[in-house]
C-alpha cells in the first residue's frame, strides 16, 4: 500500500465552507486562514474576497468558535481545531489516521494533522486545506477528490489505481482547475483551496499519483488520492 515518506509542514491553513443549498451544486469557498508563526497560532476571516462574500450568499454564517464581529485576528486559536480531532494517545487514533490514508507512525506537527485530516466533523461543512504556495519538493499530499459527484464513470474505480493531474486553464469555473484523472476518465477536481499551489508544484517538479481510498458517503464518492511530488 502507498503512504507518505514526506510530510508537508505548512505555516498557513485554509478554512473552506461547503455550501449545501438545495438544487445547487456544492462548492467549496475558502472564507479563512489560520496561521502559523514558531509557536503561536492567529485566526482571522477573510473578509475582502469574492470566496468569502459568495459564501455569506449561500448561507455561511460564522465558525462556531470565532464570532464574526469579534476581533479581526483571533490569538491562540489552535485548540479550537485539534478539539475537532481525536487526541493522538487515544487507542484507536491509528484507525482515525488510516481514513486519511495517513500511517499509523504520522510524526508531523498537530498543524500538519490539521491539514492531512481537514479536522472534518460529520455536524458542520468546514474542512482545512494546507496553503501550498510554499511548498517545495519532495513532498506527500493527500487529497479528497472534490466533484466526484459530477464525474461519474462506469468503470470501477479501486484502491492503487493510477491518477494523472491534468490543468484545465480555460475551465470557465476555475482557470486554475485541475483535473484528476484514470485510464478510464475524469473523477474529479483538485479542491479549488489547493489547485494554484498545487499547480505551481505541478510546474516545477514530478508528480505521481495513486487512489489510497474508495467509499460512499449520503451525498457522494468519497475519494482519496495519494500525489507524490518529487
Amino acid at each position: 500500500m502507498h503512504t507518505i515518506d514526506h510530510i508537508f509542514e505548512p505555516n498557513r491553513l485554509l478554512l473552506v465552507w461547503t455550501s449545501a443549498t438545495e438544487g445547487v451544486p456544492r462548492n467549496r469557498r475558502v472564507i479563512g486562514e489560520l496561521v502559523r508563526n514558531e509557536n503561536t497560532y492567529s485566526f482571522r476571516y477573510l473578509k475582502d474576497t469574492p470566496d468569502y462574500h459568495a459564501a455569506v450568499n449561500e448561507g455561511f454564517i460564522s465558525f462556531p468558535a470565532f464570532t464574526i464581529n469579534g476581533s479581526d485576528a483571533f490569538d491562540n486559536a489552535l485548540a479550537p481545531f485539534m478539539s475537532r480531532m481525536p487526541p493522538r494517545k487515544r487507542q484507536d487514533f491509528s484507525k482515525y489516521l488510516a481514513q486519511y490514508g495517513l500511517p499509523s507512525n504520522f510524526d508531523g506537527s498537530d498543524f500538519s494533522l490539521l491539514g492531512y485530516t481537514g479536522a472534518r466533523l460529520a455536524s458542520d461543512r468546514f474542512e482545512l486545506c494546507p496553503d501550498l504556495s510554499s511548498a517545495v519538493a519532495p513532498i506527500d499530499i493527500v487529497l479528497d477528490v472534490s466533484g466526484t459527484e459530477y464525474n461519474k464513470i462506469e468503470h470501477k474505480i479501486s484502491e492503487e489505481m493510477r491518477v494523472d493531474f491534468v490543468p484545465e486553464p480555460d475551465n470557465l469555473y476555475d482557470q486554475n482547475a485541475i483535473a484528476v484523472m484514470t485510464v478510464h476518465g475524469r473523477i474529479g477536481y483538485v479542491s479549488r483551496a489547493l489547485s494554484q499551489g498545487f499547480g505551481q508544484l505541478l510546474s516545477h517538479s514530478k508528480v505521481s499519483g495513486t487512489i489510497l481510498s474508495v467509499g460512499e458517503t449520503d451525498e457522494r464518492v468519497k475519494i482519496l488520492v495519494l500525489a507524490s511530488f518529487k
